[in-house]
């Protein structure tokens, strides 16, 4: 999932440098990624042996 992100984010990049005037749809992915990646930390947390942050 976290190559999924770095996908998205990279996705993003390129659209801002290369077709400027997609920019709102660039932004939409930044938010997407931006959720999944904080579902992801909270899913790893709360379901994780350990307590969220003391890996």
């Amino acid at each position: 999932m976290e190559f999924l992100n770095l996908i998205l984010i990279l996705t993003a990049a390129y659209l801002v440098l290369r077709q400027p005037e997609r920019e709102r749809a660039a932004f939409r992915i930044l938010v997407v990624s931006s959720v999944l990646m904080v579902f992801l930390f909270t899913l790893a947390t709360r379901s994780g042996l350990l307590p969220g942050v003391n890996y």
